[in-house]
């Protein structure tokens, strides 16, 4: 009762000292976007002697630290041609060999062009927060098509140079028809922190969970010089990226961020956007970036303890004005909206406690009603054009879902629906969402369709690749349906890596086990580099199997047919 009665005097006491809230700052514009450009000018900045950072080369930065014999590198671009371009200019200002590159974190624009970097160097250390493994191979091997696919569309990578104006935290995406990644493993990787010092350089990495839970932050304690990675950049924080991502935690992320404050920084140079000189300028943007987080955080949850749904939190949760007149928090790359929902997801899961979404009519059916009580196919495409007629561009997109949901190709349901994406993208300033709603118009209309991947794995970065990574991926490509009365175990010897394993499919069950059984009912030899070329599709499968595995129990053609079992996942 006492408790109860001091949280109440204390919300009393609270409310009086209120001051007037500040005039809301207003969202941000196309044009706000389009003068956002500026952090994006193609050049290697010298940030102070020895540490010079590259951007404009992709959509993220690279940084080079200059030491005594040799230099590091801090991140290594999206593609091995974006590093070549990135390599080119770091000559220019040294020719001192690279001793060690550092991964900030897993996602692939910070790791793709590592062996472009270590190329002709000798023993090149890798440093990498120890979880960064695991997140990069799951990356690139168990949801490498969907992450794809949703990719494409947030980065608008079929759209015209028009259409892209930036990414919010880059130019552009330096991969195109052709790129090839070179990613290395990591050689030296730590838990919480490590020190050491390479080149004459001495540097402190600290895990500091936020984009990623790989993520850390470099440290020069010399010249008190601060490497963020992703966990800041000159735009609102990707609290969720609507390409699809785990859970990224706001609290351990501004966590990370305090860790990054206590060390008072008078440099900063993050992995996107450009450098902040000065020790007032970092703690005073240190400080809001993190107020932000912890804001859309707790009142996200305040909001969940009061009963409301995702939908009404993301409708009303809004930055208070201080921040959000913030360069370093407009809503160029996530949005508290998009936050919230992940919050809410992140700590109760999907259901929103609406008791008609624990068991909903399948979407086909909701469809249906809904077209019939709008009185049929023909009534509710008049509404939707006149919805889109009327500049209700969003209300024409939803109704259109039910409409193209019944009938696929109804000519003015999709005519009112590329016109309501069309509409929404070139008005709406964040990026990721214009380039959704303009590619998925310029799919619709038939402009351009998704190609399978976007980037090809060199035969380098599969040989460093564990074999095992890639039976994890064959297992979420088992058809369940065509599998669903078979039970057979086929054994795989790798003749150059000595490993075996015996893959039993069970009727539409995978499991795999790191050893060649006895059981088995095929028997397969082959290199392990060729078997993980055929996967990445750098070699024809049926080509493949025809000529280069022995098969020394069972049948070539019943290995054929278990291989088929495994549908390729294309665009």
């Amino acid at each position: 009762m006492r408790l109860a009665i001091t949280i109440a005097v204390i919300g009393l006491l609270a409310a009086c000292g209120r001051q007037a809230p500040a005039p809301p700052r207003q969202p941000a514009t196309p044009a706000a976007l389009a003068a956002h450009s500026a952090e994006f000018r193609r050049e290697v900045i010298e940030v102070v002697e020895g540490v010079h950072v590259a951007i404009g080369f992709g959509i993220a930065n690279s940084i080079l630290l200059e030491g005594d014999d040799g230099v590091i590198v801090v991140d290594t671009m999206e593609s091995a041609e974006s590093a070549r371009a990135v390599l080119t200019e770091f000559r220019k200002l040294t020719d001192k060999p690279v001793k060690a590159i550092i991964y900030t974190h897993s996602h692939p624009d910070h790791i793709g062009g590592a062996g472009v970097f270590a190329q002709g160097a000798g023993e090149v250390a890798v440093y990498a927060q120890r979880r960064l493994r695991a997140n990069m191979e799951k990356t690139s091997i168990e949801l490498q098509a969907a992450i794809t696919r949703r990719a494409l569309r947030m980065y608008g990578t079929q759209l015209s140079p028009e259409g892209v104006v930036n990414l919010g935290v880059g130019p552009f995406i330096d991969i195109r028809d052709g790129s090839t990644t070179d990613t290395l493993q990591p050689t030296r990787e730590f838990d919480d922190t490590l020190e050491d010092t390479v080149a004459g350089i001495r540097f402190q990495l600290v895990h500091a969970p936020g984009e990623t839970d790989d993520q850390l932050f470099v440290w020069l304690p010399e010249r008190r010089i601060l490497l963020p990675g992703d966990n800041i950049y000159k735009a609102f924080p990707n609290l969720y990226t609507i390409r699809g991502t785990s859970y990224r935690d706001p609290r351990t992320w501004a966590d990370s961020i305090d860790r990054m404050r206590a060390f008072k920084p008078a440099v900063l140079v993050p992995s996107h956007t450009r450098p902040l000189v000065g020790e007032p300028a970092i703690a005073a943007t240190l400080t809001d970036y993190r107020d932000a987080i912890r804001y859309v955080h707790d009142q996200t949850l305040r909001m969940i303890n009061l009963g409301r749904t995702p939908d009404e939190i993301a409708a009303t949760l809004k930055l208070p004005a201080h921040l959000a007149a913030s360069p370093w928090l407009q809503a160029f790359y996530g949005t508290p909206a998009w936050s919230a929902r992940s919050i809410y997801a992140g700590n109760l899961g999907w259901y929103d406690g609406n008791p008609s979404m624990l068991k909903p009519l399948p979407p086909d059916e909701t469809a249906r009603r809904m077209v019939e009580l709008a009185g049929g196919v023909e009534a509710l495409a008049e509404r939707i054009d006149a919805a889109e007629r009327a500049g209700e561009h969003q209300w024409a997109l939803q109704l259109s879902d039910y409409l193209l949901r019944v009938q696929p190709d109804h000519a003015g349901g999709k005519q009112a629906r590329i016109a309501a994406l069309r509409a929404l993208g070139e008005a709406e300033a964040n990026p990721n969402a214009r380039h959704w709603y303009l590619m998925s118009a310029g799919e619709l209309a038939g402009e351009f369709t998704l190609p399978g991947r976007i980037v090809t794995p060199t035969p380098a970065m599969l040989a460093r690749m564990p074999v095992a990574r890639f039976f994890d991926g064959m297992a979420v490509h088992l058809d369940a349906e065509a599998s669903a009365d078979t039970v057979t175990a086929v054994g795989f010897e790798f003749t150059d890596s000595g490993e075996r394993y015996t893959y039993i499919v069970r009727r539409g069950v995978s499991e795999v086990v790191p050893e060649l059984r006895p059981d088995a009912d095929i028997v397969v030899r082959v290199s392990a580099q060729v078997f993980k070329e055929m996967l990445a599709r750098l070699r024809n499968p049926a080509l493949t199997i025809a000529g280069d595995f022995e098969v020394v129990k069972g049948g070539k053609l019943g290995f054929v047919r278990f291989m088929r079992l495994f549908v390729p996942v294309e665009g």
